[in-house]
């Protein structure tokens, strides 16, 4: 994976396009999102992914996001995200990456509580 794809991969999630989104994702992938929805902590498989990220883009229908501060070394890479609501104001939080090869292997997301 590079820094510029990994942008990217925060671009195509940004503008909301589920269907980029999931380009960028193994077959095998993993997706622990920073909420929980339908009482699922983790989401396995392109199939259960794709519906993940759909429910959280819908979710989070009213905010727009950004990226900084991305680090890659070897497989392993994080980046610091930032979310602006128009109603809630701003959402900080990280996520974490696994990689194969110049696909994401599994995406943890965190959510500050208290920005």
């Amino acid at each position: 994976m590079t820094e510029e794809r990994l942008y990217a991969f925060a671009k195509a999630w940004s503008d909301k396009n589920t269907e980029r989104v999931l380009e960028y994702f193994t077959e095998d992938c993993v997706y622990e999102p920073s909420i929980v929805m339908n009482q699922k902590k983790a989401y396995k498989g392109k199939v259960e992914v794709s519906k993940a990220v759909g429910q959280l883009m819908a979710f989070d229908d009213t905010i727009s996001s950004m990226v900084n501060n991305i680090h890659i070394n070897g497989n392993f890479g994080y980046w610091e995200w930032e979310y602006v609501d128009a109603n809630e104001g701003k959402i900080y939080g990280c996520d974490v990456f696994e990689f194969r090869d110049e696909f994401i292997v599994k995406k943890n997301a965190y959510r500050k509580l208290n920005s």
